[in-house]
């Protein structure tokens, strides 16, 4: 019954792959809380695009630390920039070759024969780790593989001959490997954003916490203990956004950080008053309080009733940044602001529905 039920998971998760723009939360959500202890958590592990394996949709593959005995490969089409034209070509040159994988980013180039912008989309995503080339190194071969000498008219009229392939394959010179820099987790995790939509290591909203921390907020556990009408400062990052709102102008949103999901409830007079943070803000502070409801239900429900949204989204920004601010080595240069750009602090009543 439970191999069941694991099955039904995985292949649940192969569908909410199919389905953006949810399926980058919503997997991986699935991926740290379902890998606990408890015996009701269906682990399926999640394995990120890979050039050598991935198909266009993702599916299931056979893996052994996996409960069910498989695990998600994440498919070609969440790679954003990435053409289906190009990455079917891409899915051919493999099965030319019996399942033959791709050496090196210049060896996809050309047995693929697909353009810069199709090497540069999977660079980006990291899906060339399998060649041995990480994303900063695939991106400067992509670069160089896109401008080789296979792109040149006379290598396109004798591609398919033996002595184009050796020529294609043959630098003009020698080069020296350039010394390209390591990137630190926070640019990781910017880079992830950007060309997947997700990240199947640390969240980012854990590498922000110690500044989160010195800054008083909290964090989504606390919905689910604290009592009701209790007050707090909620971060995260903002999955989902209910649009329209309901007829009384009521908005709903859901917000994630690295220990699970918050439920928003925003009234019209909130939403109006800093409309800017709710409709444009990537990471946001949301001041409230704490409601509960436990009657009629088998689970309790927990949401929060905003009183003031705070877009953070700068917190996210100084992901990329080398110094190192956003991951607690030094504190936030500048508070938390409105939406109308004045100092924050915290509402001292909560719009209540009309």
């Amino acid at each position: 019954m439970r191999t069941e039920r694991v099955r039904e998971h995985q292949h649940y998760l192969v569908s909410v792959a199919a389905a953006p723009p949810r399926a980058p939360p919503a997997l991986h959500r699935g991926r740290p809380r379902h890998s606990g202890s408890c015996p009701d958590c269906f682990a399926s592990l999640v394995q990120p695009v890979d050039v050598n394996v991935s198909d266009w949709n993702s599916t299931l593959e056979p893996e052994w630390e996996s409960r069910g005995g498989l695990a998600l490969r994440l498919g070609l089409r969440l790679v954003t920039g990435l053409p289906e034209a190009e990455a079917q070509a891409l899915l051919r040159a493999r099965r030319a070759r019996n399942g033959a994988p791709f050496a090196s980013v210049e060896d996809a180039a050309i047995r693929a024969d697909v353009g810069r912008r199709a090497l540069e989309a999977l660079a980006a995503a990291n899906a060339f780790v399998a060649t041995g080339s990480l994303r900063r190194r695939a991106v400067w071969d992509a670069a160089v593989a896109a401008s080789g000498p296979q792109q040149l008219p006379l290598f396109a009229v004798a591609r398919d001959t033996a002595a184009a392939a050796m020529a294609a394959s043959a630098p003009l010179m020698d080069e020296p490997e350039a010394a390209l820099p390591r990137q630190g987790e926070g640019e990781e995790v910017v880079d992830d954003y950007r060309a997947t939509g997700l990240r199947l290591a640390r969240h980012p909203m854990a590498i922000l916490r110690p500044a989160l921390d010195r800054l008083g907020l909290g964090d989504t556990r606390q919905l689910g203990s604290l009592w009701p009408d209790a007050r707090i400062c909620l971060p995260g990052v903002v999955l989902l956004r209910q649009r329209p709102g309901t007829s009384k102008g009521v908005v709903f949103l859901t917000v994630e950080d690295e220990f699970g999901t918050g439920n928003l409830v925003v009234f019209a007079a909130i939403a109006e008053r800093d409309r800017p943070a709710l409709l444009g803000a990537h990471l946001l502070v949301a001041e409230g309080r704490v409601e509960r409801v436990t009657e009629h239900v088998e689970v309790p429900i927990n949401h929060l009733v905003v009183g003031c949204l705070i877009d953070r989204s700068d917190l996210l920004d100084r992901l990329s940044q080398r110094s190192g601010e956003a991951s607690g080595r030094s504190a936030p240069s500048a508070g938390p602001t409105r939406s109308g750009g004045r100092s924050w602090e915290p509402e001292a009543q909560v719009a209540s529905e009309p």
